[in-house]
């Protein structure tokens, strides 16, 4: 008869600083698909007076939460990567917008937000092609 050791669960306390970590989501396709395509294209920063906002600046200064800066589009090259330097206003971008996206990306804010609900305006619908440029970000690796 062999002796096995008792095991038995116990808590761990995560203790007072406990940080979930944030997803990844690839930065390259972001600063050469979403950040252009999506935050710069949709004028998601400084908002679109002709679609009914206020022009005070949405995402590059009112709006908590998804904060934007504005600056030079990086350098794609027309391609997936980038090709030059990236200017660390586009890696505060990302940050940003990595914060408000999943791997579910049809529960995640960047797309539900824009969609209409709980947002000042439809920035874009369901059925819109920019869907694809988030659902493809939220799938790379």
């Amino acid at each position: 008869m062999s002796a096995l050791p008792l095991v038995s669960c116990t808590t761990i306390d995560p203790g007072p600083n406990f940080v979930v970590p944030q997803e990844q989501f690839n930065q390259d396709y972001f600063f050469c698909h979403v950040e252009p395509e999506l935050l710069f294209a949709r004028k998601c920063g400084p908002g679109d007076p002709g679609a009914g906002d206020s022009g005070s600046g949405c995402h590059f200064s009112a709006v908590p939460g998804l904060a934007l800066v504005n600056h030079t589009p990086v350098d794609c090259g027309g391609g997936d990567h980038p090709v030059g330097v990236v200017v660390s206003a586009a890696k505060g971008n990302l940050e940003a917008a990595s914060i408000e996206m999943s791997r579910d990306y049809l529960t995640s804010p960047l797309y539900v937000r824009p969609t209409g609900s709980n947002h000042p305006r439809a920035v874009f619908s369901k059925d819109d092609p920019i869907v694809d440029v988030i659902r493809i970000w939220a799938s790379k690796p």
